[in-house]
């Protein structure tokens, strides 16, 4: 396949002039999971190691500026589909002679890099199925989504900004050459991702982190969002329950705590619903999801060496405390006056709250829900 007409029909379809990127031919086998600590416990990383076994990969290095291909026994149309992928990437990181703007540029002001990816790997797949459809008769949208929906967990875990991604850019924008204009709207969370159109912002949710040297926090405060939920549940639950069960989401938090031991560590997500209905449907979703992956007990769920509790913490907001035996034990979540404290014995704790501050904690989060 010809790696330069895919490249000048990509320009042509952004409608403006770039210097094209290097293109390397590699001969690599397998796949590299890319899941995180988290994601592991959740069982998205079912499947990791089959992933893109013989089927086409490719990257781009904005340091590099250069585009890697591995075709495999890929054929020369899903060659031709990745690569054109690969130089809207190009793309994203140049400013063309008309807006001197870069397209990742505007990703800064978005929390969570789920929302991050659904832009950058969205907006790719849009020119993406553009081009297929142009080009090569067939929608690299529909594969994508394909993959999300029948995939494997670790495959829905990496289809999910492909898919919802190139709909949510494929339903806001009339062509390619719109795509990288400063007007073009962009969404700040996956809930708008789901549902191009909507504006409304996530629930009121300010994280101030005050650990001590006892404590660390090296991945906290994350944002996953709905579409995250959505992916989680949908391991074990079916689609249609999935999507029903993620819908209401407000905000949420991730945080992961561990001591200077490193013998107590785990993770505490809190979920901000919209109602104390939508609340009530996650709680029960995620406790049938729990039931699918493992053992219940009259306190909490045993997933192979992974421990996971479901506490209602108020009407609208739900916490999952997951880990080790040792920190799910010693962890409880309660709430007064609108402070939620995640108590880690009964001398030391690790507070997550509502508006006010403690004083001598390990570990705290002071969260304004509005």
């Amino acid at each position: 396949m010809n790696a330069t007409q895919v490249w000048e029909r990509v320009e042509s379809l952004l409608g403006g002039k770039y210097d094209a990127p290097e293109v390397t031919v590699l001969n690599r086998t397998g796949g590299t999971s890319q899941t995180g600590q988290f994601a592991v416990r959740l069982g998205l990383d079912e499947g990791a190691a089959t992933f893109q076994d013989g089927g086409v990969d490719g990257s781009y290095s904005h340091r590099t500026g250069r585009v890697q291909i591995s075709p495999r026994n890929g054929s020369p149309a899903q060659v031709a589909r990745l690569l054109a992928h690969e130089y809207v990437h190009a793309v994203q990181f140049r400013a063309d002679n008309g807006n001197q703007t870069r397209f990742i540029d505007r990703l800064s002001a978005r929390e969570g890099i789920w929302v991050q990816r659904a832009i950058i790997e969205g907006s790719a797949v849009y020119v993406e199925d553009v081009y297929t459809k142009r080009f090569l008769g067939f929608s690299a949208l529909d594969q994508r989504c394909a993959e999300y929906v029948e995939g494997t967990p670790y495959e829905r875990y990496q289809a999910q900004p492909y898919c919802f991604g190139g709909r949510y850019f494929a339903a806001q924008v009339d062509s390619p050459s719109d795509l990288f204009s400063p007007t073009t709207a962009l969404p700040n969370t996956t809930e708008q991702v789901l549902h191009p159109g909507t504006a409304e912002p996530p629930a009121n949710l300010t994280v101030i982190d005050e650990t001590s040297t006892d404590w660390s926090t090296p991945a906290s405060f994350r944002r996953q969002g709905e579409l995250y939920v959505r992916t989680v549940l949908g391991v074990e639950l079916s689609e249609e329950q999935a999507i029903e069960a993620a819908a209401g989401w407000g905000n949420d938090k991730l945080v992961h705590v561990t001591n200077t031991t490193g013998d107590t560590k785990g993770f505490v997500w809190v979920l901000r619903w919209d109602t104390e209905s939508d609340a009530g449907e996650f709680e029960s979703a995620f406790e049938q999801y729990l039931d699918a992956r493992g053992t219940r007990t009259p306190d909490d769920w045993h997933v192979g060496d992974d421990r996971f509790r479901v506490s209602m913490v108020d009407n609208r907001t739900v916490a999952v405390i997951t880990g080790n035996e040792t920190f799910v034990n010693a962890v409880t979540v309660t709430v007064q006056n609108r402070n939620v404290t995640v108590l880690t014995d009964e001398n030391q704790s690790a507070s997550v709250q509502f508006r006010d501050e403690f004083g001598s904690v390990l570990y705290s989060q002071t969260h304004s829900i509005g």
